[in-house]
């Protein structure tokens, strides 16, 4: 057994004031100092063991690989990161050092033969050509990457690629992001503006900006003056594992007649699985691929950093905790424990002082911060700490829990597995397929990466990523019909077909008579929002609002669909083996895919009961008839309008297409011949464009080990992935959720209170009523108005506010969407931040519990809290007077609980609490744990 201390001691002891050449015998003396026997290397010049050959001897002993770098790219040569007192580095030679380097760590200085006060490279000569090195650590347990099983069944957690806006709000539905990414020009599904083959989609800064992030290059400045910050970050679609990789140090250049175009060439590929039934038969694999996202430059600070942003909530130790920061023992770390440090805090932290730095038992990186107050923003959610500013505490420092105060973003959370206590380094401008380690839905991919985009005479810029959903499981079309009925018994939609006779209601008698009429068109339609009625035999009808019209729930020829029966909800597959990538070339009859999707885009278009849509079927019919022809020249544009027109945007989204991929075949590749060839004599200066492009950004060969195969299936990812996502998910619908609507509204949705009486009113039409017409309603304060609303009671200026943060579009229903939304990226995240502060991060229950009080009259507060202030009663002055504010307004008396669980708003007349505080507490801490 080694013990650590004993070889820092001696090494601090016996160090000579300046390097005497013999740092190997000095730091081989010192560990062997603290209990181990390390074996002198045989010799490779005359007599003497080399420094640089002493790796094996400390692995034998027990010591383990840590941290290494190969020689190649950027390198802090002051630290390693992770460095910790006892670590050993091993530096390989350089000119006129043949015999490399050794040093060990004394928890302040690297130290040889002599103390290193600038770094771990011994001199300046080393520091210019950074040699490669490896930092050796005695018994550490090598970080454990878990393993996603990718054959595990079960359901996944889904989320949207982006968030609605620069605050980070979610979309509230599949349609919101839709419609958000019909704003973009270019980058369509399936065929793009260009006519070519397009298995993706893109998300640009057009849309977008709050995902983009500026990098260093020059023309950047020029392109956009006021750079992108990366305000938010492209999300991880699903969870599953890093299976490959591309992280390029800076942007890629590709050849254009006015000069070289810049394009990132970064990206990340996600393997899934997900399995709803209990079989593999219902089980499918797949992959999220994120292209061209900013390169590594753009993450690194142009300045030395020191001021930063509290990005979570944390706890707080005091600086003497750092002694037992090894030790693997709660109540020992506790007792140090001061406070939560909350999300917005400012802090000031050199990352460059080892003395500022250690890691904890777990693997995690610290460091002793000043606190330097609370943002401005974080004052104005009424965030408050009980820290003292100028203090300094120990906080957690890596997983982007800090992030800088000028415009560095956060980086991908996936590199922290690159990076110590793990052992596979990062690898730069290479595809790299890494042991393959979890990534969970939501985790930050990266931004939008810089992209120059080439046209006649000049280029278009633009910040972009490019998303695939793929897959090679042959298992695919099963899986699409949900062979083992999974969700049969908690429908979602209601498939209503063609020619379904139609009742009417007879409102005298009760009763549902026949109307005569008969449904035109098919349609699919959200259950939930389906209204349902009786007639006088109490049998139960659905209305359907396209037919305007009744069918009983009896008819057999309306069936209701799982959110997995996916082929029913309208998903195809086609299979083309397309010699070529470009289907729209002007030239060539486009058949093939085009004229696959032809065939659904009329069938759907003929069974639209639209009266402007009418025409439209007989377009596609001509253009088929053309295709079916022997045309000589075309419009691409023409075929390409048709093929993406909005009012049949979920119908093409919902074609798989097994097609060759374009990032597997190389330039001379067979399948790309037929595009280059024709550019040689039309656009000389495209096909050297394109085929720079092409070999640049290829990369599936390069990942063989993985197996995917030049054929694979095409998904787009937000119609396919969008239909996967539980219904029910969120913290709306955990234990906590469940147990505050329950108390709120009896979980109803369609629940409401009126002004005045505050009478409740239960199982109404609310959900059916628009954001606005609601708040219309709750701006009547007479007994007419509505008042609290919804499953969790949102009173008029929570709603005003809500809808202003999360721009929300007021025409869009007052749906159970609408209400989980505002409930979990509003009233739990901004407006009351303790309580997901808790939920998701380290913070305080009792904070937690504070601000369920607050924003909650049903809850109690614990006793000696501060509670609101006093309606009747005013603060005074010595003399008896009553206080006034700057403004001249009289300042209420400030109340406390006395006695425990009393309402927060108790007095008030209308308020009164029904959850003790203890009760809250196992509600927080059953729903935090529920998930583990």
């Amino acid at each position: 057994m080694w013990d650590k201390k004993l070889s820092v001691s001696f090494v601090n002891i016996h160090a000579e004031p300046r390097s005497k050449g013999r740092c190997a015998a000095y730091v081989r003396r010192a560990v062997e100092a603290g209990g181990v026997h390390i074996k002198i290397p045989t010799p490779r010049i005359g007599n003497s063991a080399s420094a640089c050959d002493y790796g094996p001897s400390f692995l034998s002993v027990g010591f383990k690989a840590v941290y290494s770098y190969t020689g190649n790219g950027p390198v802090d040569t002051a630290s390693i990161p992770g460095q910790q007192a006892g670590d050993v580095v091993v530096i390989q030679p350089i000119t006129g050092h043949p015999h490399g380097h050794i040093a060990i760590f004394n928890g302040t200085n690297w130290v040889s033969d002599f103390v290193q006060l600038v770094g771990f490279y011994p001199g300046q000569s080393y520091r210019n050509i950074k040699p490669s090195f490896i930092m050796y650590r005695y018994g550490v347990i090598e970080e454990k990457i878990t393993h996603t099983d990718t054959c595990k069944p079960g359901k996944i957690k889904i989320v949207w690629p982006i968030p609605s806006n620069s605050r980070g709000s979610d979309f509230i539905n599949q349609d919101d992001v839709m419609s958000h990414l019909e704003g973009e020009a270019t980058g369509w599904y399936l065929l793009g503006s260009n006519g070519m083959w397009h298995g993706g989609i893109h998300i640009t800064s057009v849309t977008t900006p709050w995902c983009a992030l500026s990098g260093k290059a020059a023309s950047e400045f020029v392109d956009f003056p006021v750079a992108y910050k990366g305000e938010q970050a492209v999300r991880c679609m699903a969870d599953g594992e890093v299976v490959a990789y591309r992280i390029c140090r800076d942007y890629l250049d590709v050849p254009w007649e006015t000069g070289p175009l810049n394009i990132s060439g970064s990206f990340v590929l996600v393997r899934h699985y997900i399995q709803p039934g209990a079989k593999q038969q219902s089980g499918l694999h797949f992959y999220t691929l994120y292209m061209h996202l900013a390169p590594y430059s753009a993450y690194g600070a142009s300045v030395k950093e020191t001021q930063w942003i509290v990005n979570d909530s944390l706890s707080a130790y005091r600086p003497e905790w750092v002694m037992s920061a090894s030790t693997d023992n709660k109540s020992v770390s506790d007792a140090f424990r001061m406070a939560t440090i909350p999300k917005g805090a400012l802090v000031e932290w050199d990352a460059e002082d080892s003395s500022l730095r250690t890691t904890g038992h777990n693997g995690r990186r610290y460091g002793l911060v000043t606190f330097k107050g609370l943002s401005d923003k974080a004052k104005a959610k009424g965030t408050k700490t009980s820290l003292e500013e100028g203090q300094q505490y120990w906080i957690l420092t890596d997983k982007n829990n800090l992030v800088s105060t000028g415009v560095v973003a956060a980086c991908p959370s996936w590199w922290t597995h690159l990076q110590p206590p793990f052992t596979e380094p990062m690898q730069f401008d290479k595809v790299t397929c890494p042991t393959p380690y979890p990534i969970s839905a939501g985790d930050s991919i990266g931004h939008l990466g810089y992209f120059q985009v080439p046209k006649d005479g000049g280029y278009d810029a633009r910040y972009q990523v490019h998303i695939e959903c793929l897959s090679a499981d042959d298992n695919l079309p099963g899986f699409l019909k949900n062979p083992e009925k999974v969700g049969e018994n908690t429908p979602i939609y209601l498939r209503c077909p063609s020619g379904l006779s139609l009742f009417s209601k007879d409102l005298k008698a009760g009763e549902m008579v026949s109307s005569g009429r008969v449904s035109q068109g098919e349609a699919i339609l959200t259950l939930s929002q389906v209204k349902t009625e009786q007639d006088a035999q109490k049998q139960e009808y659905w209305f359907l609002p396209y037919a305007n019209g009744y069918v009983p729930k009896t008819n057999k020829s309306v069936e209701t669909l799982s959110q997995y029966d996916l082929e029913k909800l309208g998903f195809t597959t086609i299979v083309d083996e397309a010699p070529g990538f470009d289907h729209l070339d002007g030239k060539n009859p486009p058949r093939g895919l085009v004229r696959d999707i032809y065939d659904r885009l009329l069938s759907a278009s003929s069974n639209d009961i639209r009266v402007s849509h009418r025409a439209v079927p007989h377009n596609y019919q001509r253009l088929l008839n053309r295709i079916d022809g022997s045309i000589n020249s075309y419009s691409p544009q023409e075929y390409l309008s048709a093929i993406h027109n909005p009012s049949y945007r979920d119908v093409k989204n919902r074609m798989i297409v097994k097609h060759p991929s374009e990032w597997y075949h190389k330039k001379s590749d067979p399948i790309w011949l037929p595009f280059l060839n024709n550019l040689t004599k039309d656009a000389p200066e495209w096909k050297a464009y394109s085929e720079a492009y092409i070999e640049k950004m290829v990369w599936m060969q390069d990942a063989s080990k993985l197996k995917l195969g030049p054929f694979l299936w095409h998904m787009h990812p937000v119609e396919f992935l969008g239909m996967l996502i539980s219904k029910k998910t969120g913290w709306a619908h955990s234990k906590f959720g469940d147990f505050l609507g329950k108390v709120e509204s009896k979980n109803d949705y369609t629940a409401y209170n009126v002004h005045v009486t505050y009478m409740p009113h239960y199982k109404t039409n609310l959900t059916s009523m628009t954001i606005k017409e609601v708040m219309d309603s709750q701006a009547d304060e007479t007994p007419h108005g509505l008042f609290a609303t919804g499953r969790f009671q949102v009173i008029p200026n929570t709603l005003k506010v809500a809808v202003k943060e999360l721009n929300l579009n007021v025409n869009k229903f007052y749906d159970e969407e609408v209400q989980d939304l505002i409930f979990e990226q509003y009233l739990i995240k901004s407006k009351r931040p303790a309580i997901i502060d808790y939920l998701e991060g380290d913070g305080s229950i009792e904070d937690a519990i504070y601000d369920w009080a607050k924003e909650f009259a049903s809850a109690g507060v614990r006793k000696g809290k501060e509670i609101s202030r006093s309606k009747t009663e005013y603060e005074r002055n010595p003399d008896g007077s009553i206080k006034r504010d700057s403004k001249g307004r009289k300042i209420h008396k400030r109340r406390y609980a006395q006695v425990e669980g009393v309402s927060y708003y108790s007095g008030d007349g209308i308020n009164k609490a029904h959850i003790k505080p203890d009760e809250m507490i196992q509600v927080l801490e059953g729903s935090k744990n529920e998930n583990k």
